[in-house]
């Protein structure tokens, strides 16, 4: 039999509910949407500006466009492009204009409203009219507040603790009565958004009602709201909106669509079941969130973009098999497959020490940033905001930084997609080949890597200290996966996945293992490129490496290779290494269910 991938039964599809429901288990840095029907590997991530080159620089929680410059709300103070700038990839500093606030924090924030920058903090509401013009207080209340523009009635709207106010284009402030409204006590306004004749307020749950979470719809002018939704998880955490239609993340990580009655679920995040990923409100606190109240996004292709942080709420800040943080996408024809993770590759620069990094921090705001500018050197679409991490702790070894994707997409990249598990045609078959078909390479040095595995096991963590590009070391015994342990040839042993710090990213496999006195030195079949010392985390997992017939090059467009091994089902793992538009097409799993089963 050979079962195809994808096929017309087995489309590209990742729905999060299941091993066996859809076609993918886990992706990271996979684009669908560039060329639909084939998948590549998405951009890299660049760092544009980060705390290790300005201090200043805190968690981005808002970016904007105004008066020609991007600007970014980003711990304490503001920070943007130069003057006339729109280019994504154009250092960010910070704005040392007259009056300019060094006092914001996580419940701030920043828009534009009336041609003019609105900002707040805890002295009220803030506005300058150009690039270079003075900082101004407009009103002095409310202190701090969420803000949301409302073009039905050009006024913005600010909302802080259950009370939402808003202020006219005239600069006349609502306190009380018309354009103004207070929620049943006890709730907490977590995010807003604007439709034509609504504004959408998501709330953490103030009642006692099972983790029943609520939203709002208010016309923006009566004293009550208009409608009120409930769904079934504790909290809103961020929303946006598509087409006139409204979207939520709730704290499940689910994604909900207004259907004209109802928020209903359209995807999800694998979080897992009875597994919570942080939903607290303080970010930068020893539990983030998971998400931030602008780290949902809708494109123009029709997807939902959400930034997302993977930390469990653990003592041991355990990350999903599959949920890499970064930025994740919806669309109503893929499900939600992750797309974008964030790296350690400077702006401007071609440097390479890792291809992703699994594990982050804290995740800030994400933001469309394809406003049409068309200078030569323009790169990128979305701007991001994230605190990372530069080592294999946990602590605060961490810088701030923006983030934008590399459009010109010049890098070599790696991402990679696990499939939901192919069931045997009898009690179990014979799995004997697999087959794959792609584009030809770009370089020599791009490649498709497949493996498989016919059980399931919990993966091992290790903290690992670098020695060169093929080699690192551990304290925790990871013998289990060397080449000569149980299942496998004894020449290549398990996969060593690196979730974070230099080097992450890379799916290698093991070729030897030694020890002394506890410290084991682990030697990996693929070069870390740009790696030399530092330390990191890696994820250990039993997956079986699958070698083409013959050597992948640049000129042919498929290669084979020999499973060989029999069981009920089979999931197999294809690691992308490209260089820009690398694709894949299709793999075919050829089986022989006419097997005996013996004891």
């Amino acid at each position: 039999m050979i079962s195809e991938f994808p096929s017309a039964d087995r489309p590209y599809n990742q729905v999060n509910r299941g091993d066996s429901i859809g076609s993918f288990w886990s992706t990271m840095n996979i684009d669908l949407q560039s060329n639909l029907g084939v998948m590549r590997v998405s951009p890299r991530m660049l760092l544009n500006t980060s705390s290790a080159s300005d201090a200043q620089l805190g968690l981005p929680i808002a970016f904007t466009e105004f008066n020609g410059s991007w600007w970014a709300l980003c711990g304490g103070s503001i920070f943007r492009t130069a003057a006339s700038t729109l280019d994504p990839n154009e250092a960010f500093t910070e704005d040392s204009s007259s009056g300019a606030q060094t006092d914001y924090d996580e419940s701030d924030d920043m828009v534009v409203f009336t041609n003019r920058l609105f900002t707040s903090n805890n002295g009220g509401l803030y506005a300058k009219s150009s690039y270079a013009g003075a900082w101004s207080l407009i009103t002095s209340t409310p202190s701090n507040g969420i803000l949301q523009y409302f073009r039905k009635f050009n006024r913005l709207y600010v909302g802080d603790s259950s009370e939402v106010e808003s202020l006219s284009s005239a600069d006349v402030w609502a306190a009380s009565g018309d354009y103004t409204i207070t929620l049943p006590t006890g709730f907490t306004i977590v995010c807003m958004t604007e439709t034509s004749d609504s504004v959408w307020i998501g709330t953490i749950n103030g009642e006692n009602l099972a983790g029943k979470g609520s939203i709002f719809r208010w016309d923006g002018i009566s004293a009550q709201a208009t409608e009120r939704y409930y769904i079934e998880a504790n909290e809103i955490c961020a929303l946006t909106t598509m087409d006139d239609i409204p979207y939520l993340m709730d704290s499940d990580g689910i994604l909900r669509q207004f259907t004209g009655s109802s928020f209903e679920e359209v995807g999800r995040l694998p979080f897992g079941v009875g597994r919570k990923l942080p939903k607290g409100t303080n970010t930068g606190a020893t539990n983030p969130r998971y998400i931030h109240r602008r780290g949902l996004i809708a494109t123009k292709n029709g997807t939902i973009q959400a930034l997302v942080r993977n930390i469990y709420e653990d003592a041991d800040d355990t990350v999903p098999e599959n949920l890499p943080s970064g930025v994740w996408e919806w669309s109503p024809d893929f499900g939600f497959t992750h797309k974008y993770s964030i790296g350690y590759t400077p702006r401007e620069t071609t440097t390479i020490t890792d291809f992703g990094q699994y594990r982050v921090r804290e995740v800030g705001a994400l933001a469309n940033a394809n406003l049409g500018d068309d200078s030569s050197d323009r790169n990128g679409i979305i701007l991001v905001g994230a605190n990372y991490y530069t080592d294999n702790t946990t602590g605060t070894t961490t810088n701030y930084a923006i983030f934008y994707d590399d459009t010109i997409d010049a890098i070599q990249k790696k991402g990679y997609f696990v499939t939901t598990w192919f069931d045997s045609q009898e009690i179990q078959d014979k799995w004997e080949r697999l087959w794959s078909i792609y584009k030809k390479f770009a370089t020599s040095t791009d490649s498709i890597v497949f493996k498989f595995r016919i059980n399931e096991e919990d993966p091992v963590y290790a903290d690992i200290t670098w020695v060169n590009t093929t080699s690192f070391t551990t304290t925790t015994d990871i013998t289990a996966y060397g080449p000569t342990a149980t299942g496998f040839n004894g020449t290549q042993g398990g996969e060593v996945e690196f979730i974070q710090g230099t080097g992450s990213g890379l799916c290698a496999h093991i070729t030897n293992i030694s020890n002394n006195a506890g410290t084991y030195t682990v030697t990996i079949d693929e070069t870390a490129t740009g790696v030399t010392t530092g330390t990191g985390k890696a994820r250990f997992q039993k997956w079986i490496k699958l070698n083409p017939s013959e050597a992948q090059d640049t000129v042919k467009r498929y290669s084979q290779m020999a499973i060989g091994d029999s069981s009920p089902d089979i999931q197999i793992k294809g690691c992308l290494t490209f260089t820009g538009e690398g694709e894949f097409l299709k793999m075919a799993l050829v089986s022989n269910e006419d097997i005996i089963i013996t004891s």
